[in-house]
């Protein structure tokens, strides 16, 4: 016997000089470790100084024929098979799990096939009551048969690998005893992992990890961030057992809550990556952990949930004449602003020229607000520009929507923020921002609050990285929903209105 390591002879009839692939599974992945050519008798060794982890392992021919076996604590031992009626030939020699394992597939194997034919049988006799009856009476005598040989399998091998994963491919029962909807559902949650060890790596090698984790995850758990937040929590504890294991689980998780697009999902993987990926991800470059950290540090600024960071701003005086007077303003300052880009001074001196000049421009407004002030039972925040074609397409849509609706009666109000701030060019832009100015007034956005601050942080303490963007305040200013369409947020709006 081996003390460690591992050497898996193999002999397959008919199968000359050929190449037999070893791997193992990984979710749904199938993954090869070693690969030998056997003889001309058709045999050959997988043989190692190191034992596999456990799991549940694969041999690959070269005629595409797959089969599964188990590697656990014993790997030493003999897979016979033929080429001919391939499935039913394999056996082992020096592997009572994998007898076991054969056994088990192959009854099922059988009787599924049975199943299926009474089932093509109860099709064609449809017509016939009691022929279907007959047929049904058989199908669950089947289906008990199966049952019993399960519960006599996994009562006389407690210890073995293959039980484990066997129970984790069933899913607990809600006691018949259990009636309530809501009972039923909290105990199939309490109970979901019952039969599932969470902890064990090698269940991360068979084809069920990755799906029995993701249908609690997205199907079972109410997806409020508090509840999955505090259910992950428990997931990424239970998997520290084992390296590979922990990265898996906080990689996959990681990745699950990134992509997702539901509006608080954010919530979720701000909470990974800020508890868990930046302390533990040692598989990460220095570069990508620090960049992730400035991520996460916006991001945390403005979470579903949290108070919304107050904004100073200027308004527009909401008449055309008081808008015209700031277009011609704004002309007059573009022409300064262009002499200083033409001058002789250096880059820092013409910079803080045009700071100055933005400066002189924003006082012009003369009409000071800001968010913490605002008298509102809903606040929307809408970041736009109107050198985005989408800003130019849904910011009317959204206004008329926002008339129709007749939201100002409904105490909604709603601050339009200009998001313009770049003075690299002046003349670009001084033609943006007139093209703000002068889109008020062609859509006579006059009911909005029109405003804009380039000196603000808003960008960051709202996570701003293209346009447009809405954020839904509620009276207090905490944050409801961000990142929805206009159509969601007035949705939202009137769903608790009317509640």
């Amino acid at each position: 016997m081996l003390s460690q390591g591992h050497q898996i002879e193999v002999f397959i009839k008919n199968l000359k000089n050929q190449d037999v692939i070893l791997g193992h599974h990984f979710n749904e992945q199938l993954v090869p470790d070693d690969t030998i050519t056997l003889n001309a008798k058709g045999e050959g060794v997988f043989k190692g100084k190191e034992a596999f982890p456990g799991g549940m392992y694969f041999l690959f021919l070269p005629n595409k024929n797959l089969f599964d076996f188990i590697l656990d604590a014993d790997q030493e031992f003999s897979i016979i098979a033929d080429t001919f009626n391939f499935s039913e030939t394999v056996s082992f020699k020096g592997s009572e799990e994998n007898l076991i394992f054969k056994e088990y597939e192959k009854k099922v194997r059988t009787v599924t096939q049975q199943q299926e034919e009474l089932m093509k049988s109860r099709e064609l006799n449809k017509q016939d009551g009691q022929k279907v009856k007959e047929i049904d009476k058989q199908i669950n005598a089947m289906r008990e048969e199966i049952n019993s040989f399960y519960n006599k399998v996994l009562t006389d091998n407690p210890s073995l690998f293959f039980i484990k994963f066997l129970k984790a491919t069933r899913r607990p029962e809600v006691p018949p005893t259990i009636t309530d909807k809501e009972k039923q559902y909290y105990w199939f949650r309490n109970h979901y992992f019952d039969n599932f060890d969470v902890s064990d790596p090698r269940l991360l090698r068979t084809p069920i990890y990755q799906n029995t984790i993701d249908i609690f995850v997205d199907k079972v758990l109410m997806q409020h961030p508090d509840t999955l937040i505090s259910e992950i929590d428990l997931l990424i504890e239970k998997s520290r057992t084992n390296k590979e294991l922990f990265r898996f689980m906080l990689v996959h998780m990681f990745n699950k809550f990134q992509a997702n697009q539901m509006m608080t999902a954010e919530n979720v993987f701000v909470h990974i990556a800020d508890k868990y990926y930046i302390k533990d991800a040692e598989w990460s470059d220095a570069k990508f952990i620090n960049e992730l950290k400035g991520k996460i540090a916006n991001k945390k600024k403005c979470l579903v949930g949290n108070q919304a960071y107050n904004i100073n701003y200027q308004m527009t005086i909401n008449k055309p004449e008081e808008i015209n007077h700031l277009v011609e303003r704004c002309e007059q300052y573009k022409n300064e602003g262009i002499q200083i880009e033409k001058s002789n001074a250096d880059s820092i001196i013409k910079y803080n020229l045009k700071v100055e000049l933005l400066k002189q421009f924003f006082d012009e407004f003369k009409n000071e607000g800001a968010l913490k002030n605002v008298e509102a039972e809903y606040t929307i925040l809408w970041f736009w520009t109107p050198d985005c074609s989408h800003c130019r397409k849904e910011t009317p849509e959204f206004y008329k929507l926002y008339l129709e609706k007749d939201l100002k009666s409904k105490n909604v109000k709603v601050i339009s923020f200009f998001m313009q701030k770049d003075i690299t060019d002046w003349t670009k832009f001084s033609k943006v921002t007139i093209d703000w100015l002068e889109f008020i007034n062609e859509h006579q956005l006059y009911e909005w609050i029109n405003a804009w601050n380039p000196f603000d942080s808003y960008r960051i303490n709202y996570d701003l990285s293209s346009s447009p963007i809405l954020y839904l305040l509620d009276k207090d200013k905490k944050i409801i929903a961000k990142k929805i369409s206009y159509e969601q947020a007035i949705e939202i709006i009137e769903g608790k209105i009317n509640n």
